[in-house]
């Protein structure tokens, strides 16, 4: 041992003991009705605002606790900050109840290049997607490990939480409801067809979503080239999981025609997981396409969609798609999901698929089994022309309960279909299933609802649901 070292240390703590040195703050308290600027932002002596807590450089262990029930104006603003795992830097609420803060006609909360940073227990607030806001509740750019819990967000133009680039994040028991283009947007770096920040390479590693609820996203009103109105949308990811989440009523009011919304979607990804979510009452404009349920849209590959419920949207509800520009689409699967009276407007069945005329990168390899269909708008499986090699259809059911058509439409190949159940209640159409020479033509007698109050009221009712059970 270094004892000439060691008693040098000893004699410095000394020093500093005897200079009235006092330990590094590690929080910061922020109090708009009893604090002052000029405090030191402890407990007692609180700050005032936002602008304060902008001109500290916070270090790994701080945290900025904002007091509950109160409502700030302002962003915060967070550059190149670093926590550690042990050690994370967090912003949160103290006291009685959630603070807000009110972004007004940007974001509230934007963080740059930070890590291991903790958002929580906040409220954020915008002006209004059309009453001049701009930004998004929480825009995060190039993180990494870091946390989004319990955060409410709402009226801003983009989305209740937008993050891009970056990698190891997770977005837990958020609420983002009356913004613009999404309620939640994770996207890798790049551009998308539209000019905007979206994702080409799949370079965002490791995404956790869950607990989250989309509700009323009903579109951008700047976005006039692409999409919007989304509930949860992610793209450019790689290992991805969405689960125990539910997205309603977003789309209605996307200023576009064209290609249009989904609750919960994933496009340019790879090793993504959507499971146990609900989707339900999506819409689109006017005349806009999509609107659906769920979709793995252009360069998915590798990925699962499980144990999903999906009802009453107007575009099917689980779209499977590739667009033109998007890398191949290979080796997904979807089974165990269920589609209740999906496509009312777009597809009119359960489940669509489409591919880009002309694009060059394929759509192939999907199995699609032990899935349930229910749907009164003609069709269980619909394609728009196109070849979809190694699409496998098995062990399906498929039940149309009123204006038969049939059970498959559109116009294909590639796909085949292997020992289906189908069935028609109203019998209008020829009972033949011609796709699937094995299937099971007789009635399932699944539990249906006898109206729509009956359905689930929140994606925590999924587990217990007792309906579209097979009776015999």
């Amino acid at each position: 041992m270094n004892w000439s070292k060691s008693i040098g240390h000893i004699l410095c703590w000394l020093h500093l003991l005897m200079l009235g040195c006092t330990p590094i703050q590690s929080h910061f308290y922020v109090d708009a009705q009893l604090g002052n600027d000029d405090n030191p932002g402890t407990l007692k002596k609180p700050f005032k605002t936002i602008e304060k807590i902008n001109s500290l450089q916070l270090q790994a262990g701080n945290s900025v606790l904002f007091s509950g029930g109160q409502t700030y104006s302002g962003t915060l603003k967070l550059h190149h900050i670093s926590g550690t795992k042990e050690n994370p830097i967090d912003v949160s609420s103290y006291g009685n109840g959630r603070a807000t803060i009110n972004g007004t006609n940007s974001n509230s909360i934007l963080a740059d290049s930070c890590t291991w940073l903790l958002v929580k227990n906040l409220i954020l607030s915008g002006n209004g997607r059309m009453k001049g806001n701009t930004g998004s509740g929480i825009k995060f750019r190039s993180v990494q490990n870091c946390t989004i819990d319990s955060v409410e967000a709402s009226g801003f133009l983009w989305s209740g939480v937008k993050v891009v680039g970056g990698k190891n994040l997770r977005i837990t028991n958020v609420f983002a409801h009356d913004n613009g283009f999404s309620g939640i947007n994770v996207e890798s770096d790049g551009q998308d067809a539209g000019g905007l920040e979206g994702s080409g390479g799949k370079t965002f590693h490791n995404l956790y979503i869950a607990y989250c609820v989309a509700e009323n996203n009903p579109g951008c009103p700047e976005v006039k080239e692409n999409h919007s109105g989304n509930g949860i949308l992610i793209g450019g990811v790689t290992n991805g999981t969405i689960e125990y989440c539910e997205a309603m009523n977003n789309g209605w009011d996307m200023p576009r025609e064209g290609n249009g919304p989904v609750g919960i979607w994933a496009y340019q990804s790879d090793s993504i997981t959507i499971q146990y979510c609900y989707s339900h009452d999506n819409k689109t404009s006017a005349k806009g396409k999509d609107g659906g349920g769920f979709d793995f849209d252009g360069g998915i590959t590798n990925s699962v969609m499980q144990f999903n419920f999906s009802a009453n949207n107007e575009g099917a509800g689980y779209g499977l798609f590739q667009y033109y520009g998007a890398s191949i689409w290979k080796n997904n699967s979807v089974h165990n999901n269920i589609s209740y009276n999906d496509g009312r407007k777009n597809g009119q069945a359960g489940f669509l698929m489409w591919i880009s005329e002309g694009s060059p990168e394929s759509i192939s390899d999907c199995m699609i089994e032990n899935n349930l269909v229910v749907n009164k708008y003609g069709h269980a499986v619909s394609f728009l022309p196109g070849n979809y090699p190694g699409f496998k259809f098995r062990n399906n059911i498929f039940l149309i309960t009123s204006h038969s058509v049939s059970f498959v439409n559109g116009i294909y190949s590639g796909a085949t279909f292997e020992n289906n159940r189908a069935w028609s209640t109203d019998r209008k159409i020829p009972f033949a299933f011609p796709e699937d020479p094995k299937a099971i033509l007789t009635d399932p007698k699944i539990s249906l609802p006898a109206n729509d109050d009956k359905l689930p009221k929140n994606w925590k009712e999924l587990k217990e649901m007792s309906l579209f059970k097979i009776n015999e």
